[in-house]
């Protein structure tokens, strides 16, 4: 399946991405992410896993070339709710202001909403990630607790912020939200 936003792209995750996503996640702009593979063949195998499960990992991509990524996962036909996570611009010079972090998040949840007919869509947020966690919070997404020292990194125990938004909170306020921010960005992008 392949959704199509206004400026980005979102295609499935394949094992031929092992290499550029790993790159990504090796990255200073992955800093907040959970650590992961330290190489291709570890990248290949985590991929070859995740493809095997009913989650949605897809690909970012922008004028035909892969600058990203994010995800669906634990979803739960049940209780109506999914986390949204790993989202991550790897080639931000590529990008440069277009947005497609936005188009992504937009597509992603229009997807879990009205497709998958989700109640909820939650994530965490490390607390280091105070750009990602206000972002988050402008969206409309509440902010449901702390999960103290949930996440051990470079041998250090981190805090993160349980976060998630309604469908109806969606609706009336994340999601014309991010259209604000995809055409004024798209303008930007232009023109630079």
């Amino acid at each position: 399946m392949v959704l199509k936003g206004s400026v980005a792209t979102l295609r499935p995750l394949t094992l031929d991405d092992a290499e550029i996503t790993l790159k990504w996640r090796l990255s200073t702009r992955a800093r907040f992410l959970q650590r992961g593979a330290q190489t291709t063949a570890e990248q290949r195998a985590w991929i070859a896993a995740k493809l095997a499960t009913n989650e949605l990992n897809f690909i970012i991509e922008y004028r035909n070339k892969p600058v990203g990524m994010i995800a669906l996962h634990d979803i739960n036909q049940i209780h109506k709710s999914v986390q949204m996570g790993r989202l991550l611009v790897g080639e931000e010079e590529w990008v440069g202001k277009a947005p497609v972090a936005f188009d992504a998040d937009l597509m992603l949840c229009d997807y879990a909403f009205d497709t998958l007919k989700m109640h909820k869509i939650y994530g965490d947020v490390l607390e280091d990630n105070q750009g990602m966690l206000r972002t988050r919070l402008y969206l409309g997404y509440k902010q449901d607790g702390i999960l103290r020292e949930h996440y051990l990194f470079d041998g250090v125990y981190k805090n993160t912020i349980a976060v998630s938004i309604l469908e109806n909170e969606y609706r009336m306020i994340c999601r014309p939200k991010l259209l604000q921010l995809i055409n004024l960005f798209s303008g930007i992008s232009e023109h630079s």
